[in-house]
């Protein structure tokens, strides 16, 4: 249909302004005759029809696509770079652990010292890290705070997961390791940090072994039965407990022992040395007490050693153990980057029947 055809419509469109066109539509229509006013009206209505479908696909897929990054993560280019920018600025550290099924998988400190999207971001570690080349590919998760309002004494957290790109050691004392630029950066809200002390009626099991203790009875990580005999345990018979849960969160736990009751083993406790946790934790909202399988690192030790007595001892966690389906094993263990999710859970719900207890 040329320019003349499409003038063609134009008395017909207008007729629909003149009075009595319904009549003489129905007319038309009943007699089997079409005419320029159905055919406009018609095409009117499919056309508002395919109009209002396409108006709602395309709000489905700006606002309602189920593929939407989660509130927490950061996925602008811009910020992320200014993120890290301030990380390096203030020479934050950044704690660096694989992403491996294996509770002995380890982590180290590490700080920015070059940023750059398309290589990535270089890091320094201590050379008593052993790396090797061989890492390249490996994933890690990064852990940093900032402190973004030198006013406030707050903290934010962030973490991400990347592969590394490249190792080399430089000189004799550090180990420079290079990672690819993440996509996305994940706010934390260190949740895990809120600590509270647990009534004793509360813990119901404990046991503690130390890593070294494990591998030598030829343990494996994901099958508890075969750790061998436990450095610690908690036996709440004997009054006052040998040992007691001080206090507890997503992020760690902190012992009080009689050093005494350590005998051969006090040689085992020093900083830095990492242990196994069973855990048992009685739960009122559930049927059944749970159990938490805990990979820790010996952060803080309070009182002297030498000294008897009481001590204490923090412990952080780095990893956690959940039900695998893998023949042979137990348990799975992934890396605790932002804590144990189901203790931090625990303690928080302990919190908050802490405060309606007391009417807050």
């Amino acid at each position: 249909m040329g320019y003349f055809g499409a003038l063609d419509f134009l008395p017909a469109f207008w007729s629909l302004f003149d009075p009595g066109w319904w009549d003489r539509m129905r007319d038309s229509t009943t007699s089997g005759h079409v005419s320029p006013e159905a055919l406009i009206l018609t095409a009117g209505i499919f056309g508002l029809a395919f109009l209002a479908i396409a108006a709602g696909f395309l709000i489905k897929i700006r606002f309602g696509r189920d593929d939407a990054p989660p509130s927490t993560w950061i996925v602008r280019p811009g910020e992320i770079r200014a993120i890290l920018d301030t990380a390096m600025s203030q020479r934050s550290k950044v704690r660096v652990s694989f992403v491996r099924d294996d509770a002995g998988a380890r982590s180290t400190d590490a700080t920015i010292l070059c940023l750059d999207p398309a290589r990535g971001i270089e890091m320094e570690m201590t050379a008593l890290v052993r790396a090797t080349p061989g890492w390249a590919g490996k994933l890690v998760a990064c852990d940093f705070r900032l402190r973004l309002d030198p006013r406030k004494d707050y903290h934010s957290f962030y973490n991400f997961v990347s592969a590394i790109v490249a190792v080399r050691l430089a000189g004799d004392d550090f180990v420079h390791m290079t990672v690819a630029w993440p996509k996305h950066l994940e706010l934390e809200q260190k949740r895990g940090f809120l600590r509270i002390e647990p009534p004793r009626n509360f813990v119901l099991e404990l046991e503690v072994w130390h890593e070294n203790t494990v591998k030598a009875a030829r343990g494996r990580f994901g099958k508890p039965a075969t750790w061998g005999e436990p450095v610690l345990r908690l036996d709440p018979r004997l009054e006052p407990p040998l040992v007691e849960v001080r206090n507890l969160s997503g992020g760690g736990v902190r012992l009080e022992v009689l050093y005494d009751t350590l005998q051969g083993h006090k040689a085992l406790f020093e900083a830095g040395s990492r242990f196994l946790m069973r855990l048992v934790l009685a739960e009122p909202e559930a049927d059944q007490p749970m159990t938490f399988h805990l990979a820790l690192r010996l952060q803080n030790i309070y009182g002297d050693p030498g000294a008897v007595g009481k001590k204490g001892y923090g412990f952080r966690i780095v990893s956690f153990g959940v039900p695998t389906d893998t023949p042979g094993d137990v348990l799975s263990w992934k890396t605790a980057a932002s804590g144990a999710p189901d203790l931090d859970d625990w303690a928080f719900r302990r919190h908050l029947a802490l405060y309606r207890s007391r009417g807050e």
